[in-house]
């Protein structure tokens, strides 16, 4: 049998599934005989306990730098101890209803409320509120909450819908994830992906499946093959080796620099989300931080992260990057990342609304502490401040001048800083990309977002499966644009990187290098891999493929010329 998804983190795995079951809803009709101020009690109890280990796993997990971890476990406790929820609670065992009941009922209409939004975070935010619940239920029931910190053997986990928290108890024993509910934007997908486990999801069909049964997962393309002949899993077990036998002789490039056949540097850079992952990017030999996606500091909390807090966090990255650039981008919340801590209303159209240096512009006291907390941060190593969405030379100017007030306040106070502390932009405005030879004398260097690139130059919003065929980082006329942008800063002297999904693409790298790009940033598990592909390269071969990709038609012809041109060996990499 063979089933499909969506390839929500890659990677192949094959091996045996471990079935997580998911725990049944609670009989919200369930009435009680206790008194309700002992029902009461028993619930304050059950949140104060789950409280405190929470409290404690967020602090291990901050200790060991994983903070989109720590911060995902301490919004569940936040949750948890919500007044409003815990108020509800209290109705319903005034009403007659059993404590695990009451949690039920008043967790069932917050989801209730939270999915009639019709918004993709705020129905993800409806399965943070199942989750707390159902781990609130099974405390006051004694029922024992799935646990996969104590796993004997690798396993390919298969859940309909497996709950953020159990993933994030995980030991290094699961080798894929299965689900048949979810996407690549859920707080599921995003822990996978951090923690280098293969994952698909949205895969239908999977309730046939038993602990045990033999499977091979194909995160690359999103297709779980299962129900196995002898001969076909020997395949799978190939293939997984194989696979595995890849990434150990990518091994070699993490003391190499990446440079092509004909000598021509090109700095692999990674992005990360917080500092959990640094330690794997040092080791893989990348570049240093192409990306901080600082949003993720935002997210998931009631409270808005101070300056002090994100001192730490920057001051901690850009020490163990031991000289290496850290490159900040200042929060991009808006469109499909929002942040409760904001207190933002709803918009029709996020993706051309309210979003990243636009908020902060017109809110710039929430600017101006991020841009302490980075130039405090920038005399412990080599910090690079960037801002997100300009889409012209005014949102810039009036940024630069909050940045130079900031200075002037940490001056007045005597608190040292690198005054000369490189600040560039995103260009992911296709006006900005157009724009890009009025803004190349602003700016110390350009970081190109491919993502919103694509999706604002072809208006074909890349979450939505209706238009998804539209959406290509191949198409000409996104190739253009950025031809246009990389040849700018190449005249200018100014530096220039792509940092979406593109620049991890083997696909387009052969474009890009042949355009002259010299940075890349890629997620850390990437690293190796382009390392490798880079020094599989001719730039000079390559120029020539570029003319003609900006000059074809369609995405498709454009991939037909990339096969065209790069070798064999190349293409066995993808």
């Amino acid at each position: 049998m063979v089933l499909k998804g969506v390839a929500a983190s890659p990677g192949k795995a094959a091996g045996n599934i471990l079935v997580i079951q998911d725990i049944p809803e609670y009989d919200r009709e369930e009435k009680s005989t206790a008194a309700a101020q002992e029902s009461i009690r028993r619930v304050d109890e059950a949140i104060d306990e789950l409280n405190c280990e929470m409290e404690s796993l967020s602090k291990r997990l901050s200790a060991a730098g994983d903070d989109m971890k720590a911060a995902m476990v301490q919004m569940h406790a936040a949750m948890l101890t919500d007044k409003i929820l815990r108020t509800e609670i209290e109705k319903e065992i005034n009403r007659g209803y059993s404590p695990p009941a009451a949690v039920a009922r008043a967790a069932y209409r917050q989801q209730k409320l939270l999915l009639s939004l019709n918004d993709t975070l705020m129905k993800e935010r409806a399965q943070d509120v199942k989750d707390v619940s159902k781990r609130l239920i099974c405390r006051l029931t004694g029922q024992t909450y799935p646990d996969l910190s104590d796993l004997r053997r690798e396993a390919i986990i298969v859940s309909d819908n497996l709950l953020p928290s159990m993933l994030t108890s995980a030991n290094g024993k699961v080798k894929g994830l299965i689900m048949a509910k979810g996407s690549k934007t859920s707080h599921v997908a995003i822990l996978a992906a951090n923690m280098g486990i293969p994952a698909v999801l949205g895969c239908a069909s999977i309730e046939n499946f038993h602990d045990g049964e033999f499977v091979f997962l194909d995160a690359v393309s999103g297709t779980v093959y299962s129900g196995l002949s002898d001969e076909k899993i020997r395949w799978a077990r190939g293939e997984d080796v194989q696979y595995r036998s890849k990434l150990d002789r990518l091994s070699v490039w993490k003391n190499r620099k990446s440079v092509t056949k004909d000598g021509k540097r090109i700095h692999v850079l990674a992005n990360i989300m917080d500092a959990s992952v640094t330690d794997q990017l040092m080791e893989n030999g990348a570049d240093g931080v192409g990306l901080f996606r600082t949003e993720f500091l935002y997210m998931n909390r009631e409270t808005m992260p101070n300056e002090d807090e994100q001192f730490v966090i920057y001051q901690n990255v850009a020490k163990k990057l031991k000289g290496r650039p850290l490159t900040i981008r200042t929060m991009d919340i808006g469109a499909d990342k929002t942040a409760s801590c904001l207190k933002m209303e709803k918009e029709e159209n996020p993706s051309l609304g309210y979003r990243a240096i636009r908020i902060c512009l017109d809110r710039p006291e929430i600017l101006k502490v991020q841009l302490a907390a980075a130039l405090r941060a920038s005399v412990f190593g080599k910090i690079k401040i960037m801002f997100p969405m300009i889409s012209g030379t005014e949102e810039l100017d009036r940024a630069l001048e909050i940045l130079n007030d900031v200075k002037a306040e940490l001056e007045k106070k005597e608190i040292p800083f690198d005054k000369n502390v490189p600040v560039g932009i995103m260009i992911e405005v296709p006006s900005a990309a157009v724009l890009a030879d009025k803004l190349v004398g602003k700016a110390d260097f350009f970081s190109i977002g491919s993502n919103d690139l694509t999706q604002y130059t072809l208006a074909a919003d890349r979450l939505n499966g209706r238009v998804s065929h539209l959406y290509s980082h191949l198409n000409p006329a996104v190739l253009r644009l950025i031809r246009n942008t990389v040849e700018t800063a190449n005249r200018n002297g100014k530096t220039c990187s792509v940092c979406g999904e593109m620049a991890a693409d083997p696909a387009a790298l052969p474009i890009l290098i042949g355009m002259g790009l010299k940075n890349i940033s890629v997620n850390p598990p990437s690293v190796l891999l382009m390392k490798n592909l880079i020094g599989l390269s001719d730039q000079s071969r390559l120029a020539f493929l570029a003319e003609q990709a900006v000059e074809a038609e369609t995405p498709q012809q454009v991939l037909a010329l990339v096969k065209d041109t790069v070798s064999q060996e190349y293409k066995n990499w993808y």
